[in-house]
């Protein structure tokens, strides 16, 4: 049994970031459905109850979570039959791009009373704006630790050796592409994360990618030069025309915190402190800094932490309040639904696979 756990999007500094076109290819996999309907209308427990069918069939399943309830699902893929089961609802509303090929709507939505759920649309409309609110509220907090994240990286990059620093990247290149070939192929690139702010709090699925994997770590508190190897290391493989998954920072999408390299069976990770167990390769970006001079400016390193804690606290405790608000719209849905023909429909498309 073999399970894969990612984030299709993630809750940053930069607001709502999705990877959602990174993940369902209609050029890569042979079929895709797409379920459309509102909330609380059985989308998620659909997707696990496929998954949960193909694992005991021993097919491997990769598990799209929510961003902002990791709970649910947005998506997922069974790798060897090539076919996806997507949540094509905002925020990451997903249409057909091949119909009919590819692509295929499963309206969910139709098993919906609309007469018993109009009884409920000034709620809903009240609930939705208010979950709204909220969210761009958890935004601002999350755009403010991500301010302050750049000023601790600030100054930890002022201390490191940037001599050893490139020392460092021409080793983990050697190392990295000494049994390698060129694989003379165009390599393809998916952004991806493993992590992510929820309204759970935050939550880690990296553990996921390590099963068979050889791993190395990147050691260290500075995200910003961890960042810049993990970068330097895929762009050096994907020259060589390795596809490459890249997870991106949390916090800030436009950075690196692990990379892997499937045709390499590879995990290089961002570690923090320590390192992976059982990793091949460490390197340290600890060990290239001036500790001497860190040593000064302790004080205001933790004062900036402390800053940081606080506002990602504020911000989760915001996530945490936009789910009270989801749950209320799902039960105005799931007073309204025929969950009779909901189990249909899963009926209809398991019988295809089984």
């Amino acid at each position: 049994m073999k399970e894969k756990h990612i984030f299709a999007g993630g809750n940053t500094s930069k607001g709502f970031y999705s990877c959602f076109d990174n993940i369902f290819d209609p050029v890569e996999l042979n079929h895709i459905y797409i379920l459309k309907g509102g909330p609380g209308v059985g989308k998620s427990s659909f997707m696990k109850k496929f998954a949960g069918e193909m694992l005991k069939k021993d097919y491997s399943a990769e598990f799209v979570h929510c961003s902002s309830d990791n709970e649910s699902l947005d998506g997922i893929i069974i790798p060897e039959l090539k076919i996806a089961i997507v949540d094509g609802t905002a925020p990451h509303t997903l249409d057909p791009q091949i119909p009919g090929a590819v692509d295929e709507i499963v309206n969910l939505g139709a098993f919906i009373d609309s007469n018993q759920l109009k009884k409920y649309k000034n709620q809903i409309i009240q609930t939705n704006k208010n979950k709204t609110m909220i969210y761009k509220s958890a935004y601002r907090y999350l755009k403010a630790a991500g301010i302050i994240s750049e000023e601790i990286n600030a100054i930890h990059d002022s201390l490191v050796d940037t001599g050893k620093f490139e020392i460092m990247c021409a080793d983990a290149k050697a190392k990295m592409l000494a049994d390698d070939e060129d694989l003379k192929k165009k390599s393809k690139t998916k952004r991806l994360f493993s992590e992510a702010y929820t309204a759970n709090g935050y939550i880690s699925h990296t553990a996921s990618l390590y099963q068979g994997k050889r791993i190395w770590s990147v050691v260290g508190e500075n995200t910003s030069y961890t960042s810049e190897l993990l970068k330097m290391l895929a762009d050096e493989a994907s020259k060589r025309g390795y596809d490459i998954e890249l997870y991106c920072m949390p916090l800030n999408p436009d950075m690196l915190r692990h990379i892997h390299i499937p045709e390499m069976n590879l995990v290089i990770t961002g570690s923090g402190d320590h390192a992976i167990a059982d990793s091949e390769e460490v390197f340290d970006i600890h060990g290239i800094m001036n500790t001497e001079n860190l040593k000064t400016r302790v004080s205001e390193i933790e004062n900036n932490l402390h800053l940081f804690d606080l506002l990602i606290k504020i911000a989760l405790d915001k996530l945490s309040e936009t789910k009270k608000y989801h749950e209320l719209l799902e039960v105005f849905y799931i007073n309204s639904m025929d969950f009779n023909g909901v189990d249909n429909s899963f009926e209809s498309i398991l019988r295809q696979y089984t």
